[in-house]
């Protein structure tokens, strides 16, 4: 629903990227997030993990209205967005239009990827989603990032964001399991006007321990973790990632080795 009547804020939550506060210069500040967000994980991609970042293939999953997905255009030969919400990619496709973007498609999907879809889309050698799956349920969450890892090719890199924990105080985290469980709660919460149900975007948070695991998993060599600060008590979890260049018995066969590094 936030995506038909307030998208930008939709995507980043700040006062001024309300649909009713927006200014032409919050909306660039806007676009230009996307923009400082893909340099530094392009960044980070080269300088810790030492690879060179200039990707044939895209995939940005969850790529809302194109914040990120028209400057991983600029930076790739073909660049793919996804999203579950047909509202945002019909949005997602007139950014691309309004920059001129031509190497660069956005779809709808589902819960899970379809098979189909995949196909014609993989693999691919860069993989993004960034302030997405902490808005999916952590079951799904991670068969989805199982399926985007899969699509990496070998030697492909990737970034992908995830929620530790719950932000929020007992009386919004209450609220956030009362939406979950309730469907009708969750409807009244989204079209009501109670401002602590209404701007209380749903969280759901992942193990690292787990997120480490499917990542093993998915021959992912070298990754490096980065935990940034999500409100008053909360944190994400960015994960930067290469996958090995070898096949699946050549991983096993080594042992399965994987580097794992903080950044600061």
């Amino acid at each position: 629903m936030l995506a038909a009547t307030d998208p930008l804020w939709a995507v980043l939550s700040a006062d001024e990227y309300h649909r009713d506060a927006l200014s032409p210069a919050a909306e660039e500040r806007f676009w230009r997030t996307g923009e400082q967000h893909v340099e530094h994980v392009f960044a980070v991609l080269r300088n810790e993990l030492d690879r060179e970042v200039s990707p044939h293939v895209a995939l940005d999953f969850g790529c809302g209205v194109g914040r990120t997905l028209v400057p991983l255009a600029r930076r790739s030969s073909r660049a793919i967005g996804l999203d579950i919400s047909s509202t945002m990619v019909e949005r997602c496709r007139t950014r691309l239009a309004e920059c001129g973007v031509d190497n660069a498609e956005a779809f709808v999907v589902g819960r899970r990827l379809d098979p189909e879809l995949t196909a014609g889309v993989g693999p691919v050698d860069f993989v993004h989603s960034v302030l997405v799956f902490q808005h999916i349920v952590a079951a799904e969450g991670l068969a989805l990032f199982d399926q985007l890892l899969e699509l990496l090719a070998p030697g492909g890199l990737g970034f992908v964001q995830f929620q530790g924990r719950i932000p929020g105080g007992e009386l919004a985290r209450a609220a956030r399991e009362l939406r979950r469980r309730s469907r009708w709660f969750n409807t009244l919460a989204v079209r009501g006007r109670i401002p602590l149900f209404k701007d209380l975007v749903m969280l759901y948070e992942y193990d690292m321990v787990d997120l480490l695991g499917h990542l093993c998993a998915a021959r992912i060599s070298d990754v490096v973790v980065e935990r940034t600060p999500e409100g008053a008590d909360g944190y994400g979890i960015r994960l930067y990632f290469a996958k090995s260049t070898g096949t699946e018995a050549e991983f096993a066969m080594a042992g399965r080795p994987m580097t794992v590094r903080m950044r600061p």
